[in-house]
């Protein structure tokens, strides 16, 4: 319909406030929006106009079905949408972008939370929350929210499926998606994945990022990328890893055990020997600068599959492992997870961590202060009142000389 079959009655600019009225609603709304609005003040010569629209006299309370139905009556538009439109009055692209943008955020919530409420593990409702909030679900319509929530579901249960067997996350990725590369760090599939293992794990899980996180997860980057760094590790039996570990500690050689040879090749160690795991490459320096007569492991940080599979295959032969790491919440945090695999924290006791302390500021040395917690310290409850109390952090390289020379008198090394 043209501008010039408009009734002049209504093309009056004394109109003007009640179509831009009627706009806004509808641009807020969306097109479909009807109900009713505020009566907007019109002209007094537009009052017969309204009336003879709406089919009664206008009170303070307009119904928008009523203005539709008499504006289609007189041929102006097919609904009100395009009635104001012809009117002089067109929607607001960015409002409208905007209005979808939000429905279709909408639909995505519902889709995903509808979805959540078959999983049973008991966060999985926190879980889907956190993702709403992070904005990884942003552009998400119902159907892609639904497909993410269904692909990490997938990997959830593949990931019990496979508990204990060596497949890794490209390995899992590949037979789950059809692609090495679907978990990759920079995809939201793997960015979702992430936040559900964290509350998989629990607590323990904020502290952990990347290759641990997934690792402590029970799930390896792959088999041969993160190695055990070990130092005078000697293995009973002859085979090749035995042989190349006995051979390393006769030469006084640190070396790197890949979890692909530990599975290959599973370590043999007498009942009662003692191994030092430690959490800082730079306590391997000085073991093999000293020359130290006993085992030591590295986690190198967060312990990674190869060193938990190195851990578990020592502490299954009966040997004496013992953990010492860096006195903050990350190190503790380690040293708590040690325990639960057989490691007896060593020197890793409130008292130690005082005279630690007391040491560096002898030395003058500033120790840096940490933003976290300890957490439970089951092994001296103490600890976790006294770094919670000062927060002040003790790095293992400050204390790695006393460690090893205590050790080795301990075990009579």
């Amino acid at each position: 319909m043209s501008e010039a079959t408009i009734p002049e009655s209504l093309a009056d600019p004394g109109m003007s406030s009640l179509w831009s009225a009627v706009r806004q609603k509808l641009d807020h709304r969306g097109p479909a929006a009807r109900g009713t609005i505020g009566m907007p003040r019109v002209e007094s010569r537009c009052v017969p106009a309204v009336t003879a629209l709406i089919g009664r006299t206008p009170t303070a309370r307009l119904d928008l079905g009523e203005l539709e139905a008499g504006l289609v009556r007189l041929g102006v538009g097919r609904d009100l949408d395009s009635a104001l439109e012809l009117l002089g009055c067109p929607a607001d692209p960015a409002l409208a972008k905007r209005r979808e943008a939000r429905d279709t955020a909408r639909d995505a919530r519902g889709a995903l939370l509808s979805e959540l409420d078959g999983w049973p593990e008991p966060w999985a409702s926190e879980w889907g929350h956190d993702l709403l909030r992070s904005g990884l679900l942003t552009g998400f319509d119902a159907a892609a929210a639904a497909s993410l929530l269904a692909d990490v579901r997938k990997f959830l249960d593949a990931r019990d499926r496979f508990a204990g067997r060596s497949a890794s996350r490209v390995e899992l990725a590949a037979r789950l998606f059809g692609s090495a590369h679907a978990l990759d760090r920079q995809t939201k599939l793997a960015a979702a994945t992430e936040r559900a293992l964290k509350y998989s794990i629990g607590p323990e899980g904020d502290t952990l990022e990347g290759r641990a996180l997934w690792e402590a997860a029970g799930i390896a980057a792959d088999s041969v990328s993160a190695p055990v760094l070990t130092w005078g590790v000697r293995p009973l039996g002859m085979s090749p890893l035995a042989k190349m570990l006995t051979a390393a500690a006769d030469a006084s050689l640190p070396v790197h055990v890949s979890l692909r040879a530990l599975r290959a090749h599973r370590i043999e160690a007498a009942a009662g020997t003692p191994v030092l795991v430690v959490e800082n490459p730079s306590v391997i320096e000085n073991a093999a600068d000293g020359r130290v007569p006993f085992g030591l492991v590295c986690t190198n940080g967060n312990p990674t599959s190869a060193v938990v599979e190195l851990i578990d295959q020592l502490a299954a032969n009966g040997a004496d492992l013992h953990y010492h790491g860096d006195f903050d919440a990350a190190g503790i945090a380690i040293c708590r997870r040690m325990a639960e695999r057989s490691c007896t924290p060593w020197m890793m006791s409130a008292a130690d961590y005082l005279e630690a302390v007391e040491h560096a500021d002898a030395q003058g040395v500033p120790l840096p202060l940490d933003s976290a917690g300890a957490g439970v310290t089951p092994w001296d409850p103490a600890l976790e009142v006294e770094f919670d109390g000062r927060r002040r952090v003790v790095h293992e390289e400050l204390v790695a000389a006393e460690v090893l020379r205590q050790f080795g008198v301990r075990f009579g090394a």
